[in-house]
């Protein structure tokens, strides 16, 4: 089951749609589980429009000199997309992830075993990983799904699977043991459940 994606465009809600679904029904289930959802902008819709959070913290994003290509809401579980490329979906969706796991908040904020891997590397999958540990758990998670999540014209390295593994073995564990066990534990909990509830 994909969460919920809102997009009053077909083929913006077709490409979403396709994007996230390539996560596997796993991850798919756990997200729509926790009420995750995305919405993308229309031409000249701000974040602030569709974000309840970023109108009471007056955050304003709307207004830098280039406002981001997504952003996700940790709050709301929500991600507002403002760009459909590969790498930005991607990405937002790995933000999804770590506040899913995380219960509501990112699971890279609390979790020991991210912390230590976030101050011992030496080396980071891309650049921006490196800028704060939401985003390198974030561009760590997009680098487990990178055959689908780089775009063609990026300027930084692919982020893939053989590339965290050269580069971070510890996070590449961690993110192995997260798609390999703990996602489909939790989906599998889930299933359990609502069969239990039909």
């Amino acid at each position: 089951m994909l969460p919920e994606i809102h997009a009053s465009d077909p083929t913006a809600h077709a490409t979403v749609s396709a994007l996230v679904s390539q996560f596997g029904e796993d991850a798919c289930d756990v997200l729509a589980d926790a009420g995750c959802r995305y919405v993308v902008l229309d031409p000249g819709q701000r974040y602030a429009d569709v974000s309840a959070v970023l109108r009471r913290i007056s955050a304003n994003v709307d207004t830098w000199p280039i406002p981001p290509a997504g952003l996700c809401i940790v709050e709301e579980r929500l991600v507002i997309l403002r760009s459909l490329s590969p790498m930005t979906v991607v990405h937002e969706s790995g933000h999804l992830l770590d506040v899913t796991l995380g219960g509501g908040v990112y699971l890279s904020g609390v979790d020991p075993r991210i912390r230590r891997a976030f101050a011992a590397a030496t080396a980071f999958v891309t650049p921006y990983s490196a800028s704060a540990c939401d985003e390198y758990m974030a561009e760590n998670l997009r680098a487990w799904n990178g055959h689908f999540g780089n775009d063609p014209h990026s300027l930084w390295p692919r982020a893939t699977r053989e590339r965290l593994l050269a580069v971070d073995p510890r996070m590449h564990d961690i993110v192995r043991a997260l798609f390999e066990v703990d996602i489909p534990e939790r989906a599998a909990a889930i299933r359990a459940r609502r069969s239990m509830a039909a």
